[in-house]
């Protein structure tokens, strides 16, 4: 992995994928993921982007959701903004970055998708996934929790946590996250010795003809 460390990544999200890149971002409400060595952050804003980085002759990289690359540069006043696209992303790096996260840090990204063979279909479901980990309650979002008997429609992931920490009965619960797709949580054990909260939760996705009554 220490390959990747001190590489950053900024993933930009845009509500649709156009097929040229473009001479530069387009001003307006977007978001972002980071990926910092191996770790992976949601971003609200390109403002909030901006102000987190000190300067630009970092080693970062913006990459919205088409997969084109923009580069951090000072303006004619010396602050922050975002350049022309530079390229395209390496979704090859992106993919085993993603990969170790996950297993370096899975109480840090609990949802365990099966990733999509094309990269912008992969780049979207890695929005996903980082966006609901790391926002909470969002207006027009739900999350279903199907028991045994009983269906619970949850806020945000944290509730989702807190509603299953002490389930008994998480081999019969399904989770179903904002974007629809399908989850069975497992309980796992912490590596470490500490004598509360030992146990976290991850949730690995299953295909609907594998829920009953999916």
């Amino acid at each position: 992995m220490g390959i990747w460390r001190g590489v950053s990544l900024w993933i930009l999200a845009a509500s649709w994928f156009p097929d040229r890149v473009s001479a530069g971002p387009a001003p307006g409400d977007r978001d972002f993921i980071t990926v910092d060595g191996e770790l992976f952050n949601y971003a609200a804003s390109a403002e909030a982007v901006v102000r987190s980085v000190e300067y630009a002759d970092r080693n970062e990289i913006i990459i919205d959701r088409s997969g084109n690359r923009y580069p951090l540069r000072d303006d004619e006043n010396g602050h922050l903004e975002l350049g022309q696209s530079s390229g395209k992303a390496d979704f090859d790096w992106l993919r085993e970055a993603w990969d170790s996260a996950q297993q370096e840090d899975p109480q840090r990204y609990p949802l365990e998708r099966v990733m999509p063979d094309a990269d912008i279909e992969f780049l979207a479901s890695l929005f996903e996934m980082l966006e609901e980990t790391t926002t909470g309650v969002v207006e027009g979002w739900t999350w279903k929790v199907r028991q045994p008997g009983r269906t619970h429609h949850l806020d945000s992931l944290d509730d989702v946590n807190e509603l299953l920490r002490k389930a008994t009965d998480l081999p019969d619960t399904i989770v179903q996250d904002p974007y629809e797709h399908l989850y069975r949580p497992y309980r796992m054990i912490r590596g470490t010795l500490a004598l509360t909260d030992r146990h976290y939760l991850v949730y690995r996705e299953e295909f609907p003809e594998d829920v009953p009554d999916a």
